[in-house]
């Protein structure tokens, strides 16, 4: 296993870690082309859930 297919595996288990991946499956096809409305939808889950929702805007 290279160094890449690694680094694929480790950042699929880091968001499925952080509740991005729900779907083991997805773990298989890490190295799979996705549609860009996969990669916004886990895009601003990450966003949601990095920004707290009840703070102050400044």
């Amino acid at each position: 296993m290279s160094s890449m297919d690694e680094r694929i595996k480790m950042i699929g288990s880091m968001a499925q870690n952080a509740g991005l991946i729900e779907d083991p499956q997805w773990l298989d096809r890490l190295g799979e082309p996705v549609p860009l409305w996969v990669v916004l939808d886990l895009l601003l889950r990450w966003i949601d859930r990095s920004e707290p929702g009840n703070g102050p805007y400044d």
